[in-house]
């Protein structure tokens, strides 16, 4: 029995220690929290508790804002003291059992009521009408309630034509330098025509709309033209190698020269694009201005020949083919060089384009551009010095030169050509990189469900309301017939005869709630019609302020102005007195 008893004991304090080693070990299992949290969204931060406490955090039946950051420092605090002083004072925080739940403070439930403005019950006798109305109160009480929606699924981005592009084009087509070649009287010495044109632009637009953007960039474009003199240039008193006097004639035929200039701009400008279908298929133009530096421009021979000629007019006689009285022929590539040459322009260029194509969608960032282009500088680039056409050739010593002549420095340089406005029109082919964001694995979604109580009573109002006596309204024309209230002259003072008339019909009244009379107020026709209007109203309102005065409700009173309308009624044979008319006169409402 005793060994009973000491085994029963023993593995009686066993128990009570393990209990007591699990509770402690339960104990230590929750740390204290050290952490510092700099901008830190709500759901972050109370997650992160849980995990370093050891905590179950629960905030289902609270209204949180996950979003909300989180700025805090904690040093050794408990995982409670912690969540208590990041929510504050609008929330109840309580620990039971490792988990921490998180609820709303109560909020009062919200009260209103609605009184009803017609009976549903209606109860009638001789004397009164009884009406029941019912009368309802609502109570709502809502709590708030936060669950975890959890996806797997990835958020694809929105597609959107708004935001940021970069767009390379390449353009070839036709341009010209822009000029002309003309004498001084208008006429034409040559042609100008074009020569191949291209382009080369990159740029970025950011289109701010579904359908417009802006754009800038950087851009290289190459201009030519050849110019092709047909002419005959005469120079007057000029001596030959005998002394005689002469006029000399240089005839180009088909002299053919090559203009070219590569202009590096910088354009900007604005962008539209609108779609023409479902199938992302869209149609763009653009226009702008574009700002440039020419870094490369040359002139260059390419063919014809040019005939010196001798006219002396003293024998009216033309020499042409002799070389040793230097009449002779030279011709582009054997006796002028083919080499190119320098083209001064002016430093800055300002130009204005345009372009129309459509947009073809590769993908959803990427598009293949096709379209056309125009472009025309709007300044003159020439910046050469102008002087009268001369042959002489620059650089080659030893072969035959025209002292008369100027030095050949190309046609730009010469007073035939006009203001030079580079120009060109092509087709083009490029490509534009829209960015889109990339699809990202979703952040953790919390749903907030509001769940609201409504109760609501009814409650019954009775509402009496006694009916006239008709032995009111009978007392009212009793007491009128023993005496109507009149008036002076242009007075709105009322001469009571007898003196308590109005004291009786106000008792009448006072006694029967719900008797209604009609004040109606008189004029003699002496006088301005709209006068007596205005001074009838006034004596029948001077009555019923009397009434009101010593009892009756003015709901009881309606008051009317006749002015000299109806004329008084004496009776049979009773002779009508203009003073009557001045008068008011009380009616009973049956």
């Amino acid at each position: 029995m005793n060994n009973r008893l000491l085994s029963l004991v023993l593995c009686l304090l066993l128990a009570l220690g393990g209990a007591e080693a699990a509770q402690q070990k339960k104990k230590a299992s929750y740390k204290k929290l050290t952490h510092t949290y700099v901008n830190t969204p709500m759901a972050d931060v109370l997650q992160d508790i849980g995990k370093r406490t050891g905590y179950i955090i629960n905030f289902e039946e609270a209204d949180i804002d996950l979003g909300e950051p989180v700025n805090r420092k904690f040093k050794e605090v408990s995982a409670v003291a912690a969540v208590k002083k990041i929510l504050g004072k609008q929330y109840i925080v309580k620990s039971k059992r490792g988990v921490i739940r998180i609820t709303n403070v109560p909020v009062p439930p919200v009260v209103w009521q609605q009184t009803a403005t017609e009976p549903y019950k209606v109860e009638e006798d001789d004397e009164k009408i009884v009406r029941t109305y019912a009368d309802t109160t609502w109570s709502v009480s809502c709590r708030t309630q936060t669950h975890l929606i959890e996806s797997d699924s990835v958020i694809l981005p929105v597609v959107t034509r708004k935001g940021h592009y970069v767009q390379a084009h390449l353009g070839v087509g036709y341009g010209s330098m822009g000029y002309t070649l003309r004498n001084a009287d208008g006429g034409k010495v040559g042609k100008n025509t074009g020569d191949l044109q291209g382009l080369l632009q990159v740029q970025y637009a950011y289109y701010f709309h579904e359908n417009w953007g802006i754009t800038a960039g950087v851009a290289l474009s190459g201009y030519g033209s050849y110019g092709v003199l047909d002419n005959r240039n005469e120079w007057t008193g000029v001596g030959d190698s005998d002394g005689e006097i002469y006029n000399h004639y240089a005839l180009t035929r088909k002299w053919r020269e090559q203009q070219i200039t590569h202009i590096v701009e910088l354009p900007v400008g604005i962008q539209c694009q609108y779609p023409l279908g479902d199938n992302g298929l869209r149609l763009y133009a653009g226009a702008g201005v574009r700002v440039g530096v020419p870094v490369y421009s040359k002139y260059a021979l390419k063919s014809g020949s040019l005939e010196h000629q001798g006219y002396y007019p003293q024998w009216n006689m033309l020499v042409t083919g002799q070389p040793d009285r230097d009449f002779y022929t030279e011709t582009i590539g054997s006796d002028f060089a083919t080499g190119r040459r320098d083209l001064n322009l002016k430093k800055v260029a300002l130009a204005a384009g345009a372009d129309l194509g459509v947009m073809i969608p590769l993908n959803n960032q990427l598009d293949l551009m096709c379209g056309v282009y125009f472009q025309m500088n709007c300044l003159d680039l020439n910046n050469e010095t102008k002087a009268p056409v001369g042959w002489q050739q620059p650089g080659q010593s030893g072969y035959r030169q025209h002292a008369f002549m100027n030095e050949y420095r190309g046609e730009l340089a010469t007073d035939f050509a006009s203001a030079v406005r580079p120009w060109g029109v092509g087709l083009k082919v490029g490509i534009s990189w829209h960015h889109v964001e990339r699809p990202r694995k979703p952040e953790p979604v919390y749903e907030r469900i509001q769940l609201c109580d409504t109760t609501f009573t009814v409650a019954n109002r009775q509402e009496t309301v006694l009916k006239p006596k008709k032995e009111a309204a009978r007392q009212i024309v009793r007491l009128m017939d023993k005496s109507v209230i009149w008036f002076d002259v242009n007075s709105i003072v009322p001469k009571l005869e007898p003196a308590d008339i109005l004291d009786r019909i106000a008792a009448v009244l006072v006694e029967n709630p719900d008797q209604k009379i009609i004040v109606s107020g008189h004029a003699s026709k002496e006088g301005n019609a709209r006068k007596n209007r205005i001074l009838s109203e006034q004596r029948a309102q001077a009555v019923a302020d009397l009434l009101v005065a010593k009892g009756a409700k003015p709901e009881q009173i309606a008051v009317e102005a006749h002015a000299a309308d109806i004329a008084y009624d004496a009776g049979d044979g009773a002779e009508h007195s203009i003073a009557l008319d001045r008068r008011t006169e009380i009616i009973p409402v049956e």
